[in-house]
């Protein structure tokens, strides 16, 4: 079992910088904890009390593990989350909210998050009476296999085969390539027992394109690969190395005909095929990963600013040649360009994880409505969260990246805490579908929505904010913008602003794919800004979401009869005009270009940024401690709840030391079996006889 080192935070002795900056927050953080996780913080925190009172949940030794060391450690937290669970008598929900609050990665998560809704999405009713209770009482152990050795995100040229054989009613499961090798599925290598794995449906002789099966990999009892499976280990990874990522060869394997998932395409027991209403209907489970994806970096980018602004407000640097400090130096987070750098950041944090709430919300329509065969909402889902997976995953590893480095040499130490929270988040660059070819697809979908409603005339499918270009481009052209210099920017200001950059890049993007065509080669020919169009489709959809968020809270607050002058609102809505202001400056040429921002209102949203960021100076201590991180989820020397830096980063290096091999006469390793020859070389060179003190 792990020991509990370095010691827990202890409220009774936090750092008292943090203690005098807690005391300036100007709104009780519990309220925006309850705002942000909403009815079920309380059962969040009760399970985490749960796993944090077990010894095996600790994070505190990880660093020192060696890669297999982790892996066997997470089985320990699955084996535990399992027995808690149907201890306790959890819910699905339940349990996956247990394995968040570990503050670690199982390989759990692949057999919660996606085998079982794979299996609740694409097998029949009957199919899943046999292998649902199956699933959820660990009897199996499941993955998800979709990706192969030389195809991932272009899934329709997968060469994965299933083979209808009538005389024995089976699918025979082949992997006929090296490049057709399953690689790279999460919990393959070492634990499941079964996956859900991808082929190409080929019924006599004829290909009629990837659809998902079942397949057991490894027996009952002895956890041996089944005839005619190899199965491997890809090896250390940039991060997520507590998840046995692997590779499957499958050499004609053969499976019941009802071990094909037929929820929504089927095979009958003649051979004849019933094709699914929509074929994204497959890709479900693919889609939720990219929802989620969403909010889960604006929750991984708040860990590392927790991290960063915690260390920035109890490190002390500079500053003491400034007259008025009287040669004292000042804290980080007094220096303007930390303070820059990290309340922005929170600010896309927090539009992040407002967007990701829409984004589960728009999931969940559509998985309800593909359960009961509908899929009218199929094909918006999947373009917006393919473009929003790919733009907040991008942003927010920038952004994870540069609060290390705000960290200074001590963000580089991994038991500073963003390493391990970066590399690991670093995988939803490309998982789920590698980013520029998400853009696409976004903007492929955005691109054939107004193709086809100018065909049409009908605009009622174009996003709204868009149509006003399409109806009367004169009228477009002499927009202006309407932030008034001097005043607050306000929000509706921001968001046509938003769309009216992203409507100009559209007309040109639809120009050029006409004048080209209108085909294939035309898109082809327009990725660059096919990509730059996606980007600003996300970037107008977080400045959105944000304000109506807290459009929606506002009025809740309302209704209740309480001020909404009073508590944490009036913080959300400065910094969510920070976040409209910041992008927009970030991408300042693209509002100019037309004339539609002037250079004016250019300057006067530079001024107005750096009044809300001084603004909420005294604020964002309480906006990172609202995320309700424990120390044991964050496992951070630097971010600690009560400031303890130094003494932990002591600690910790102190227990590194502890359990470092020993050398081969008991000193310091390395020093017999190598450097003692070196050093003693160098003294002959020398002419020195014997070591001097």
């Amino acid at each position: 079992m792990p020991p509990f080192i370095p010691p827990m935070a202890d409220p009774s002795k936090v750092n008292p910088s943090l203690s005098s900056e807690r005391a300036l927050v100007s709104f009780p953080v519990e309220t925006l904890t309850r705002f942000l996780h909403g009815a079920n913080l309380d059962k969040r925190r009760h399970i985490r009390a749960q796993l944090e009172q077990d010894p095996v949940f600790s994070n505190a030794d990880k660093p020192f593990l060696s890669r297999e060391r982790q892996y066997v450690r997470s089985l320990e937290k699955a084996a535990k989350l399992v027995e808690m669970q149907k201890k306790n008598k959890w819910s699905g929900e339940d349990m996956l909210i247990g394995m968040m609050m570990t503050g670690d990665s199982t390989s759990q998560i692949l057999h919660e998050a996606l085998f079982i809704p794979t299996l609740k999405t694409q097998l029949t009713d009957e199919q899943q009476k046999v292998w649902l209770p199956r699933a959820e009482n660990y009897e199996i152990f499941g993955c998800y296999a979709q990706t192969e050795l030389a195809h991932g995100s272009n899934l329709r040229k997968l060469e994965t085969t299933a083979t209808f054989i009538p005389g024995t009613d089976e699918f025979e499961i082949d992997t006929p390539t090296l490049n057709s090798m399953k690689w790279w599925p999460g919990a393959l290598a070492q634990t499941s027992t079964h996956c859900a794995i991808y082929a190409r449906l080929i019924l006599h002789g004829k290909d009629y394109g990837v659809h998902p099966f079942l397949l057991q990999i490894r027996a009952a009892g002895t956890h041996a690969p089944m005839p005619g499976i190899e199965l491997g280990n890809l090896g250390p990874k940039i991060g997520f190395n507590t998840i046995d990522n692997g590779f499957l060869r499958v050499h004609k394997v053969r499976i019941p005909r009802d071990q094909m998932m037929m929820r929504n395409s089927r095979v009958t027991r003649e051979g004849k095929y019933e094709p699914a209403k929509n074929a994204k209907m497959n890709y479900s489970t693919m889609v939720a990963i990219r929802a989620n994806i969403v909010r889960n970096a604006g929750f991984a980018l708040g860990q590392a600013l927790t991290v960063a602004i915690r260390y920035s407000m109890v490190r002390v640097q500079g500053g003491d040649r400034i007259p008025s400090q009287q040669g004292h130096e000042v804290k980080v987070i007094d220096h303007g360009m930390q303070r820059f750098r990290l309340t922005t950041s929170l600010a896309l944090s927090y539009a992040m994880l407002m967007t990701g709430r829409v984004m589960n919300e728009m999931h969940q329509r559509n998985l309800k409505n593909v359960i009961q065969g509908e899929v009218g909402l199929m094909a918006e889902v999947h373009a917006t969260s393919s473009g929003l997976k790919a733009l907040t995953s991008d942003l927010a590893t920038a952004q994870m990246e540069d609060a290390r480095r705000a960290c200074g040499g001590h963000g580089y130490a991994w038991c500073g805490g963003i390493v391990d929270i970066l590399t690991t988040t670093l995988q939803d660059v490309t998982v789920e579908g590698e980013n520029t070819i998400l853009h696409l697809q976004t903007s492929r979908w955005l691109l054939k929505t107004v193709l086809q409603a100018l065909k049409t005339k009908d605009l009622s499918a174009v996003p709204s904010g868009l149509r006003s270009a399409l109806q009367n481009n004169h009228a477009f052209d002499q927009e202006k913008s309407t932030i008034a210099p001097g005043q607050p920017v306000r929000g509706d200001a921001l968001i046509a602003a938003f769309w009216h950059r992203e409507a100009r890049i559209l007309q040109e993007v639809v120009t050029r794919i006409l004048k080209d065509g209108a085909g294939e080669e035309a898109m082809a020919k327009s990725q660059v800004r096919m990509v730059e169009l996606s980007r600003t489709h996300g970037e107008g959809m977080l400045v959105r979401n944000f304000y109506e968020a807290i459009a929606k809270e506002e009025q809740a607050i309302s209704e209740q009869k309480a001020d909404v002058n009073k508590g944490y609102l009036p913080v959300l809505k400065k910094l969510c005009e920070l976040h409209g202001i910041h992008r927009l400056l970030e991408q300042a040429g693209d509002f100019t270009e037309d004339g539609y921002v002037s250079r004016q209102q250019i300057v006067w949203c530079r001024e107005r940024r750096n009044e809300l960021i001084d603004s909420l100076r005294y604020e964002i201590i309480g906006l990172v401690d609202a995320f309700d991180i424990s120390d044991n989820q964050l496992n951070s020397a630097l971010g600690r709840y009560d400031g303890r830096v130094y003494e932990s980063l002591y600690e910790w290096a102190k227990y590194g030391m502890s359990i470092v091999e020993k050398g081969k006469n008991g000193g310091v390793l390395g020093f017999d079996e190598v450097l003692k020859d070196v050093l003693a070389e160098g003294r002959r060179l020398n002419g020195v006889s014997q070591p001097k003190l």
